[in-house]
């Protein structure tokens, strides 16, 4: 998934960008894999309230069972990070980076994560309620994290192309017009794009976390289909919303390639429980609102390159 950031993003700035994207690509790894090893995992998963565990700070205590445990959730962890550097690309400085890229793994993630995922959080135990005479516990369920991973990353990216602004040239404010500013690699951006339509299986299937009882082959197994199956009809969905002269009326590749990933990241919330017959439903809306937001991002003059946060 790194890999696939990295290339879709340098291939998606100037040439004399490249570089810097990548380092922050390569970093946000390195800085992930200290922070939420100091702090972040303790507070997503270690033991305390509803709102934030403290508890195997720097891994103190915690047994060996739970390392491959601790690993994937800092895989996800450096994943929300990166989702915001393409936002970001062309205008952040690196002391701005490092600050971003360790808060967010150190301290915005984990918190929204023991919310959603640890078992006191509030999210997850949810509220009682009355359901025909009989009470029933109903909590949130995000499986694979549209919301935890993605719309934290997406939000994230969005408040800081607000607060950087628009890349010099971006928008043309006398004539009102978006002006492109053309990637330099147009076949680096398609090679990250395949490497994340890759690694989404992983990312979604992995998220079962164990291999070992009885269902679970069949549970990854739906999840692995779901998600090619939504990240499908969103790409078909993608192409023909933009041919057709709604939102241009060309045959685009990005906007093809980003709809695909649009809609395996809408279905990693219920990837592992919906029907197949439900993940075209799930993929056409993520089409949709991608689209809709790219064009709203650009009405509103904030500048996304890789189009993160759509």
């Amino acid at each position: 998934m790194q890999t696939g950031f990295a290339f879709l993003e340098a291939g998606s700035v100037r040439s004399k960008n490249a570089t810097n994207l990548l380092i922050k690509n390569l970093l946000d790894a390195f800085i992930a894999g200290v922070a939420y090893w100091t702090l972040g995992f303790a507070f997503a998963f270690g033991e305390g309230n509803g709102f934030i565990g403290w508890h195997y700070f720097a891994s103190s205590g915690l047994p060996l069972t739970k390392m491959a445990f601790f690993f994937f959730q800092y895989v996800f962890a450096a994943t929300a990070a990166t989702i915001v550097s393409g936002a970001l690309a062309e205008r952040c400085e690196m002391a701005a980076y490092f600050i971003y890229s360790f808060a967010i793994t150190g301290w915005i993630y984990p918190v929204v994560t023991h919310w959603a995922w640890s078992d006191e959080g509030w999210l997850k135990k949810g509220m009682d309620y009355d359901i025909d005479g009989k009470m029933e516990q109903i909590g949130y369920q995000d499986f694979a994290g549209s919301g935890v991973v993605h719309c934290i990353g997406g939000t994230a990216a969005f408040v800081g192309a607000l607060i950087l602004g628009p890349r010099h040239g971006r928008f043309h404010k006398p004539s009102k017009t978006t002006l492109q500013v053309r990637g330099h690699s147009l076949p680096f951006t398609a090679l990250g794009g395949f490497i994340l339509c890759f690694g989404f299986l992983a990312f979604n299937g992995g998220s079962r976390l164990t291999v070992s009882h009885e269902d679970d082959g069949a549970i990854i197994g739906l999840a692995v289909v779901n998600t090619c199956i939504s990240g499908s009809t969103a790409a078909i969905v993608s192409l023909i919303i933009r041919r057709i002269g709604v939102f241009g009326g060309t045959w685009s590749f990005l906007n093809t390639l980003n709809g695909a990933l649009a809609g395996m990241v809408a279905v990693c919330a219920g990837c592992d429980s919906m029907r197949p017959w439900g993940a075209p439903i799930v993929g056409s809306i993520a089409a949709i609102a991608f689209n809709i937001t790219s064009w709203l991002m650009c009405k509103i003059k904030l500048d996304d390159p890789v189009d993160a946060v759509a």
